[in-house]
């Protein structure tokens, strides 16, 4: 659990700003005309300010229903004042959000849930029903009976703080929310509010591969920051008398002063298109791969040793005269592989991974590693096996297809695909691995050989379905 205290430093914002991988982070592919309303849950009057602005007025100008639901009135943030009570400062809070939201979002509806300021977590079940009310009510254009391509319009999308902010209000409100959003089918996505005080660039706990950048417009930066100065009770000091201090310094607030805003697309919903994603996965993966050598742990780890001696085990040819391995990380598997065929061609997206394959497997004569960004680029040769394992789920559907043709088209008539995947959540990614194996057992293509499941990972064997009687 993070622990930290508003008066301590924290990471200054230049720390930040020369992160590479901050400034790598790819566009949220937010697609507003799909959405009729937005549901935003604050835990405290100014997160909403700090960490949304941008995306409340944007979403007012193009027209959709804007709810903020705010859980706390924010009374305990000076617990030690001698000069305000709980109630004046619920108060002078309320005041200061209702003149930020006239700046951001005019017409948005406002409720207040007035629940205790530090124990939103006794409330979790209560805030979470308050969120799907708001959600109830919102308009279907499509009707009910619309396809599955023209559903997408008239959702709604909910947006709440970050559930592993490290405040317990923060966190319990990205919970409520979180739950809120899988029991009404909305589009959830989450914002950072102290993970900028507490955390660092190379800290493992930044969930980079679901970070989506929010670009601001510069009438939205100057919307923000007159939003900003409303909240004057949290900018500047109460009084000059101890326990009046103010409670976001000005290194604090240069976090959200940037041009763009933060989101966490923790189911990957989101993510970029074409060349843009591409460019981001390849630079997530050699990141990755730089910090760790090993990212997985692969040649060590009895989960790692025990799924590929599985792996090996189910193929049912002792022999492969050629084999394809999407997906080949560090070459661990593929070292494997190399026993049971004379041929191997081992792809990874990360340049970095590649590397470490290659000098991995050097003195394996029929190993060949290659960098490939899948399924934009493909082999020529045709292959008797394809190893598809722990990367299924870093596609969307759409390229899962596109992946899954072209493996037809390389494999031979009588030849094996084997695939293997993680069954546990894969943040900020739009698939897990029991649906990318949903996904290939339900193409007409492929036949099921073999499977086998257990808590932590399923592997399966598929065969091409022959024509003909």
């Amino acid at each position: 659990m993070v622990t930290f205290n508003h008066l301590d430093d924290g990471t200054a914002e230049g720390v930040w700003r020369g992160s590479e991988r901050l400034g790598a982070t790819p566009e949220l592919n937010l697609r507003l005309p799909r959405f009729t309303k937005l549901v935003l849950v604050s835990a405290h009057p100014d997160d909403e300010t700090l960490a949304a602005a941008g995306l409340l007025q944007r979403a007012s100008r193009h027209g959709l229903e804007v709810r903020l639901l705010v859980a706390t009135d924010g009374e305990a943030s000076h617990p030690d004042s001698s000069t305000h009570t709980p109630a004046q400062l619920a108060a002078i809070r309320g005041s200061e959000l209702d003149h930020a939201m006239g700046t951001l979002a005019p017409a948005a509806k406002i409720r207040r849930l007035g629940l205790p300021d530090g124990r939103v977590a006794d409330s979790r079940e209560l805030l979470k029903q308050a969120i799907l009310a708001e959600c109830a009510d919102a308009p279907d254009p499509a009707g009910a009976g619309a396809a599955a391509a023209e559903a997408e319009q008239g959702q709604t999308l909910i947006v709440a703080p970050w559930r592993a902010d490290g405040h317990t209000d923060h966190d319990a409100a990205g919970e409520a929310a979180a739950a809120a959003a899988a029991e009404s089918g909305s589009t959830f996505l989450e914002y950072p509010v102290w993970l900028w005080h507490w955390g660092t660039p190379d800290s493992s706990r930044v969930p980079w591969s679901s970070m989506r950048r929010l670009t601001l417009a510069a009438t939205d930066i100057a919307g923000k920051e007159r939003a900003i100065t409303c909240h004057f009770s949290q900018n500047s000091p109460l009084s000059d008398l101890p326990g009046d201090e103010t409670l976001l310094s000005p290194e604090m607030i240069s976090h959200f002063r940037r041009p763009y805003e933060i989101f966490i697309d923790a189911a990957g919903s989101m993510m970029p298109d074409g060349d843009e994603r591409v460019k981001w996965a390849q630079a997530q993966f050699d990141a990755v791969h730089q910090d760790l050598a090993e990212p997985w742990a692969a040649p060590e780890a009895w989960y790692e040793e025990r799924k590929r001696l599985l792996t090996i085990a189910a193929l049912p040819a002792r022999e492969y005269a050629s084999a394809l391995e999407i997906g080949c990380s560090t070459g661990v598997l593929t070292r494997d592989l190399a026993q049971r065929c004379r041929r191997i061609l081992a792809v990874d997206l990360s340049e970095e991974a590649v590397k470490t394959a290659a000098r991995r497997n050097a003195d394996l004569p029929g190993v060949k590693t290659m960098q490939l960004a899948v399924p934009g680029q493909w082999p020529t040769d045709s292959f008797d096996l394809i190893a598809l394992s722990e990367v299924g789920y870093y596609l969307d559907r759409g390229t899962l297809l596109k992946t899954l043709d072209l493996m037809l088209g390389s494999l031979a008539p009588a030849g094996t695909l084997v695939a293997c995947h993680w069954r546990h959540q894969i943040t900020g990614w739009p698939l897990d691995g029991d649906a990318v194996h949903d996904f290939l057992r339900s193409d007409g293509r492929l036949k099921t050989r073999g499977i086998y499941t257990e808590e932590d990972f399923i592997l399966e064997v598929f065969t091409v379905v022959q024509d003909g009687p």
